[in-house]
């Protein structure tokens, strides 16, 4: 009796747990056993491509890519720059070549056009909205020429600015530690809805991967699909984060924002931002160069190098109502929130006060 009436008890309770919402880790399994990564790859791969270029009938880039639409593929830049022969493999075996409909190396993104009469069998779409750091994410796409395969994990960081092929950065990249090697550029990022995060484009080894974002992706994307090309954004400056010892060198309590190094000559800032004139000569122990062969011995005592810190130059809180504190925030807000011809209100700190000035964006010159 009192065997039955603890098993009429554990019935309740679980069923209790079942209505409030609650149950085990499904450790990855879905009903049915199949996991979810299976269930999304099966989803995602048929929109996967491989993109090879090539000049004179030698191969000079090789990447993934996915469909945007049946007869439009989207790839980074770098994949396809150096070719003027493009041929795109689509995941049912077909191969067909392409034409590039436009292409971006300041996002490091560019659309292509199927040419033969083929069609990729499925499509993707971008998220909706920016993922947060720690959504699980995968990568489909040629790593090592290996076509359609499949890595796995988070998204680490969002709002990174990263080297991109001249000397401005990628803005509002997705940082993550998803395993990307030499043939991922291109593929997708998607999120275990199936849904594009990002655009594969780059990797520091280990595990530090980068995917342009959806967001910066569905800016540039329709331009690049309309006339073959898309402005950026340009205040014409060169700039450095306020780090403590650049805000000692400035009078700051504390560091914040971000400080005008130099202004463009005829650029949208010349003569509406104030330049740091001075310098001052600083101990520096961070970021020392390590020996050529990259060996160290834990014995040295540490070495320390003399730069120069510039003061004197306005230093920008906010860029459009919006509060920076580094330069890959500025870079996040000129690329997603503004455009070449605005003009923009900046609050700056000028002689210890703050001040609103209005800057008219120019457009990121060619390198």
């Amino acid at each position: 009796m009192e065997r039955t009436r603890r098993a009429v008890l554990g019935s309740l309770a679980a069923g209790s747990a079942a209505l409030a919402g609650c149950a085990a880790p499904t450790t990855g399994r879905e009903r049915g056993g199949e996991s979810i990564y299976t269930r999304v790859y099966n989803e995602v791969v048929p929109a996967v491509a491989v993109v090879h270029a090539a000049e004179n009938d030698r191969k000079v880039g090789q990447g993934s890519g996915f469909a945007l639409d049946p007869q439009t593929i989207i790839t980074n830049h770098h994949v396809v720059a150096q070719g003027s022969e493009i041929d795109i493999g689509i995941a049912d075996g077909r191969w067909s070549s392409a034409t590039v409909v436009g292409s971006d190396t300041h996002s490091d993104l560019a659309v292509l056009s199927i040419d033969d009469n083929i069609s990729a069998p499925e499509t993707l779409s971008f998220v909706e909205e920016p993922q947060p750091v720690g959504t699980e994410v995968m990568a489909i796409g040629a790593p090592f020429g290996l076509s359609d395969s499949l890595s796995r994990g988070l998204i680490s960081a969002r709002g990174r600015s990263v080297q991109s092929l001249d000397r401005f950065g990628i803005p509002a990249a997705i940082q993550t530690d998803t395993e990307i090697n030499v043939g991922s550029s291109g593929g997708p990022l998607v999120t275990l809805d199936g849904d594009v995060a990002g655009v594969v484009f780059a990797s520091q080894g280990g595990n530090v991967g980068f995917a342009v974002s959806a967001a910066l992706a569905k800016r540039v994307i329709p331009e690049l699909r309309e006339t073959g090309s898309y402005g950026h954004s340009y205040l014409g400056v060169t700039i450095l984060t306020v780090e403590p010892q650049i805000a000692e060198a400035n009078g700051l309590d504390e560091p914040r924002g971000i400080l005008v190094v130099e202004t463009t000559d005829d650029g949208p800032s010349d003569g509406v931002l104030q330049p740091s004139l001075t310098g001052e000569t600083a101990t520096d122990s961070t970021n020392v160069t390590p020996p050529p062969n990259g060996s160290s011995d834990p014995s040295d005592p540490p070495r320390s190098r003399r730069r120069q810190i510039p003061t004197g130059g306005d230093i920008i809180l906010s860029v459009n109502g919006t509060q920076v504190d580094s330069t890959a925030e500025l870079g996040q807000v000129l690329a997603l929130q503004t455009s070449p011809g605005d003009t923009i209100p900046l609050t700056v700190l000028r002689d210890g006060e703050e001040v609103v000035v209005e800057v008219t964006l120019g457009t990121i010159p060619d390198s």
